[in-house]
């Protein structure tokens, strides 16, 4: 039995923090119920498309300031 002040979970599990163990397990079991659901995992993988959209656009909003700076302050 545990007390009150005592983590449900050990502080380390392997070389790894408890807690982030315990959060790696319920993510993959989670992903697993996502791919069991075909109708799910569709919307699931178009909202991950539409994130990697919006970091692209940054990645290239970022490239072109970049280049605009390194003109500014004569660097090639």
């Amino acid at each position: 039995m545990t007390s009150a002040a005592e983590p449900a979970t050990p502080k380390k599990i392997g070389s790894y923090d408890g807690w982030d163990v315990r959060e790696g397990v319920n993510t993959m079991r989670r992903a697993a119920e996502i791919e069991a659901d075909p109708k799910f995992l569709k919307v699931v993988v178009g909202e991950m498309a539409k994130e990697a959209d919006k970091l692209e656009d940054k990645a290239k909003l970022l490239i072109k300031t970049q280049a605009k700076l390194n003109k500014v302050f004569g660097k090639k």
